[in-house]
């Protein structure tokens, strides 16, 4: 298989849902622990923030679904196994095993021998970091991703749609309505099945992303004749940043003003429309960036700095991932042995001090654990 050019907007996309995580996590962090009652305001202010900012996780589902299950991609059961499962329970014993430990340690004052295998089976059980959740989620859908693709490839697209349709009526619209209307008696789909939702809609950008470029290829044998020295593109990115400023707004405000308190994990509607938005963005822009690869006309030269830019999203890129598995170390010291929190001043100026204080930590010890061979290559 010939190698694919590597589409940088995955890359941006990853660095800015790994900031949008840490934020969340910060969020997270203090109003897991705290009885939030008596902080009326910050609550109205955390919630806004968790509005904005749920999109992360979905985002990086879609880009795992558009990556995994994208049609030109060949991926035998035997490669998810050895290379990128593997990935993943590395990753959930060489972080989660320590991370248990050291939960067992802040209880018990202590430290035994027998707590190394108290949290291997923490791990085994799921019971580690909260965060490490994901992990077990990422693994889930890796060992399904060969009958995934292969049922894809039998079904024709329209029962995909309907299938889709069916996980975000029962798994997003209706737990909502549910909520909203307090309606208990009402039955829906488990909340999980969103996951799968976000990972076949990254199928779904896959296949965009080639019909895009098909459509670049037959305006580069047109256009490019009427309009030397520039290309036209098929469709015009800023028409997202519409909806997407019209859905924070209203998320904003649904806190600020009245009485609305429902609260849902990521399969919130307002959150699956801002993933889909962002990501259906992000994929677009690149098409629209992408250079003619072949014509006849001149094309104008760019003044962008192009290689650099892609160059620094691809290393930010790569560490993505251990500033996600990192983050919540600096998080728990603050919190819970330091005990300071974004409560302690105003959260206008504490939150951004704490994210930055859990971020740019992360991102350094990431730099340096990448700088490990055997880390960078078979975990990070």
């Amino acid at each position: 298989m010939s190698v694919k050019k590597r589409e940088n907007f995955l890359d941006r996309l990853r660095v800015a849902a790994t900031c949008a995580v840490v934020l969340l996590h910060t969020v997270t962090g203090i109003m897991d622990v705290t009885d939030m009652s008596r902080y009326r305001m910050e609550k109205r202010f955390f919630l806004v923030v968790l509005d904005l900012v749920c999109w992360c996780v979905p985002v990086f589902v879609l880009i795992s679904g558009y990556l995994f299950l994208n049609p030109e991609r060949e991926l035998p059961f035997r490669q998810m196994l050895t290379k990128y499962c593997r990935r993943i329970l590395l990753a959930l014993f060489l972080f989660g095993i320590p991370y248990a430990c050291m939960e067992l340690v802040a209880v018990e004052k202590t430290f035994r021998p027998g707590m190394i295998l108290e949290s291997i089976l923490m791990v085994l059980q799921g019971r580690s970091w909260s965060h490490l959740w994901y992990l077990y989620l990422v693994l889930l859908l890796y060992l399904l991703t060969p009958a995934i693709k292969y049922l894809l490839k039998k079904v024709p697209l329209s029962a995909v749609y309907v299938f889709l349709a069916v996980l975000l009526l029962g798994s997003s619209i209706l737990p909502f309505v549910k909520k909203l209307l307090t309606l208990e008696w009402m039955h829906v789909l488990p909340d999980g099945g969103i996951y799968f939702f976000y990972y076949i809609c990254g199928y779904l950008f896959a296949i965009r992303g080639r019909k895009l470029s098909a459509e670049e290829a037959a305006l580069e044998q047109s256009e490019l004749r009427k309009y030397p020295g520039e290309q036209k593109r098929p469709g015009n990115g800023c028409m997202f940043a519409v909806p997407v400023v019209i859905l924070a707004i209203g998320m904003t405000f649904s806190r600020i003003f009245g009485e609305y308190k429902v609260q849902m994990a990521y399969n919130y509607p307002f959150t699956v429309a801002l993933a889909l938005i962002l990501f259906s963005w992000g994929l677009t822009c690149q098409k629209n960036r992408e250079p003619a690869k072949k014509s006849g006309a001149p094309v104008k030269k760019s003044r962008e700095p192009v290689k650099r830019n892609t160059g620094f999203w691809e290393k930010a890129g790569a560490l993505c991932f251990a500033v996600y598995l990192i983050h919540p170390v600096f998080l728990n010291i603050y919190y819970k042995f330091l005990h300071i929190s974004p409560l302690v001043f105003s959260v206008w100026v504490s939150l951004p001090v704490f994210f930055l204080a859990a971020f740019l930590p992360a991102v350094f010890a990431a730099w340096i654990l990448r700088k490990v061979p055997v880390l960078k290559k078979y975990v990070l």
